[in-house]
């Protein structure tokens, strides 16, 4: 996966924290060798902690504007040139139309017109980020014009892990060890997503992933996707 001046990169995120979770060092890395990158987010990621259905109160209207000033605070580390929220319920993706979000996506990569997209794998726990997955791959089948050249899967701590039979399979890797700690600033504006170790998504599992991709590629910290189109 390489960068330059010319390239640009769309990330495509279930939620927010998705982006740095996934690929916070890779953006990082992107934005250092002249890219434009874009986050596109296709639902909101709090409902999920409420009962279904009660999305009117105060509370959830409360943390729901937080969450957006916590995105507002990664993306500004990250240095994201432009983004979009979404507004669909957290873990019920598959309630929606999926072509409403391949419609979505599609608008957004005609568009912005991405020659990098990265979004998430297909093997994962999450019903948002299959769906996501599931959403893209359909967004971006060859016979469209303005496909991005490369398109990647990454991986979110937590959400493959508690998998039985972990299917992700990466065959890219990016090394990360020069961004990793402007990655960890961006992960702690999601401070509410941040648990003690041993739960995945806690610093200690964001590390211990990254040391352990960072085993796979020969480097110190590196994060993990999976082709699906393109070249190496």
């Amino acid at each position: 996966m390489n960068f330059n001046n010319n390239t640009r990169l769309l990330v495509v995120a279930a939620h927010p924290d998705d982006e740095v979770l996934g690929c916070g060092g890779t953006i990082l890395k992107a934005k250092e060798a002249g890219a434009t990158v874009a986050v596109l987010f296709l639902g909101e990621g709090i409902s999920a902690r409420f009962p279904i259905g009660k999305y009117n109160s105060q509370k959830f209207k409360d943390q729901t504007q937080q969450r957006i000033k916590e995105c507002h605070c990664a993306l500004e580390i990250l240095k994201i040139d432009q983004f979009q929220f979404g507004d669909r319920l957290c873990t019920q993706f598959d309630q929606y139309s999926l072509l409403s979000l391949v419609k979505e996506i599609e608008e957004y990569i005609s568009n912005f017109n991405p020659t990098i997209l990265l979004t998430h794998n297909e093997s994962e726990v999450n019903i948002d980020h299959k769906v996501t997955y599931n959403a893209v791959e359909v967004a971006c089948r060859p016979t469209r014009e303005s496909i991005p050249k490369e398109i990647y899967s990454f991986e979110i701590v937590c959400s493959g892990s508690f998998k039985f039979n972990p299917s992700f399979n990466p065959n890219t890797f990016v090394d990360i060890e020069k961004y990793w700690d402007k990655k960890m600033e961006a992960w702690s504006c999601y401070a509410i997503e941040n648990r003690e170790f041993p739960f995945p998504r806690s610093d200690k599992g964001l590390q211990t992933l990254a040391h352990y991709r960072g085993l796979e590629s020969g480097v110190k910290f590196s994060e993990a996707f999976r082709l699906g189109r393109g070249s190496y």
